[in-house]
């Protein structure tokens, strides 16, 4: 196996661009630097040009871009159709229809559409939402990212288990760099009325999740160098740095520059991913190949992600071999830094872009898989095939 090198910097981070498009939509003076060619922004770029008293938006397979989407539709007066992938449409999304309820917007869903007729949230009575973070944390960024302008103070709080609570606090700190006033109650937020942009101009910095899949294939073959590592970012999967540190990677942070090095040992390592899920599907590979056993745990939401990211890992170690334990909320995996290398496997990562990820690192380290739909890429990393240096 030929040793692995990159370097080069890695494209804006979906998660930080579709919140910005939301408040640029809102202030079209706002000037975005970065760039983001992925699906995700992409529908959510042209979703918003075509948002008027009447919409039909598709929001393609993201469920960002539709639960910011619908919130965003709701602000307008009219009747708004959201189309999205019947896997989309799979997903929790009780959720997104209670918090529309309670703004007093109507919302259905029916078959891949979600159906919404909206006064503006002109019916909205005052009391204090509660926001339902069970499922995800997204419908609580969701409300806050559509909050300016309002004529009225939006008091809310989040209730269930705060799942991925990480990402709202993403969102609130994004906010509040940009001029949103955001009040701290006791029993949760209130955002003043007329709240409005007070900067010109927004830096989206580098995808975590994508930069962690490019450090991964260092940390299991030779070297990256990530050319504009951010100083300072909220991404919770930024916390990939500390777990390479555990396992023994080579890590070096050179201001904006960081160099991910394989190490000759490979630790097991034990993690909780509550606030990090995204991290699992190539987390699980690379651990694959340490020293002992690993646990990766604390994310029951792995279920409804894109696809049952638990089963789907389950999936690929199976067909290589690779002993492991599922768990309701993750994995153990047993780790060997000499796998026996399959030949003439076959994997379908059933339209999820972190499995095409996971299964490209294994044969980045001599496994010979064919990876059916390998698009599904495109949803956060169009990019990567490039900067992998491996054929779909």
């Amino acid at each position: 196996m030929a040793k692995f090198h990159f370097q080069g910097s890695i494209p804006g981070s979906k998660s930080v661009f579709n919140r910005a498009l939301i408040v640029q939509s809102y202030f079209p003076v706002l000037d975005l630097h970065g760039f983001a060619g992925c699906d995700d922004v992409r529908f959510m770029r042209e979703g918003l040009k075509g948002l008027k008293a009447s919409s039909r938006i598709d929001c393609g397979e993201g469920g960002t871009t539709f639960r910011f989407m619908a919130l965003r539709a709701s602000r307008i007066r009219g009747v708004h159709v959201l189309k999205g992938s019947p896997r989309l449409m799979s997903r929790p999304q009780k959720g997104l229809i209670d918090l529309l309820r309670q703004l007093g917007v109507q919302a259905q869903i029916k078959k891949n559409e979600m159906h919404i007729v909206s006064e503006g949230w002109k019916k909205f009575r005052g009391v204090p939402i509660k926001v339902d973070t069970t499922e995800s944390s997204q419908y609580a960024s969701a409300l806050i990212l559509n909050s300016w302008l309002l004529s009225f103070d939006l008091d809310f709080e989040l209730v269930g288990s705060k799942v991925s609570e990480s990402y709202f606090l993403l969102t609130l700190e994004m906010l509040k760099k940009m001029g949103l006033r955001i009040k701290q109650t006791p029993t949760g937020f209130l955002v003043p009325a007329e709240q409005r942009l007070e900067k010109l101009a927004y830096e989206v910095e580098a995808d975590m999740s994508s930069m962690f899949t490019m450090a991964s294939a260092g940390a299991l073959a030779g070297t990256s160098v990530i050319e504009n590592f951010p100083e300072v970012t909220e991404q919770p999967d930024k916390v990939f740095v500390d777990i390479f540190k555990k396992m023994g990677v080579g890590v070096q942070l050179d201001g904006r520059t960081l160099t991910i090095s394989k190490p000759k040992h490979l630790r097991a390592v034990e993690w909780n991913l509550f606030q990090c899920p995204d991290l699992f599907p190539v987390l699980a590979v690379v651990c694959s190949f340490a020293e002992g056993v690993s646990k990766l745990h604390g994310a029951p939401h792995l279920v409804a992600k894109e696809s049952n990211r638990i089963a789907k890992v389950a999936d690929l170690f199976n067909l290589l071999g690779i002993q492991h334990e599922v768990l309701e909320d993750g994995m153990v995996i047993h780790g060997n830094p000499s796998q026996t290398l399959k030949k003439g496997i076959v994997f379908n990562p059933d339209e999820d872009h972190r499995m095409v990820m996971a299964a490209v690192l294994m044969k980045l380290m001599g496994h010979e898989i064919k990876i059916q739909h390998p698009e599904a890429i495109n949803k956060s990393f169009p990019e990567f095939w490039d900067m992998i240096g491996i054929k779909p």
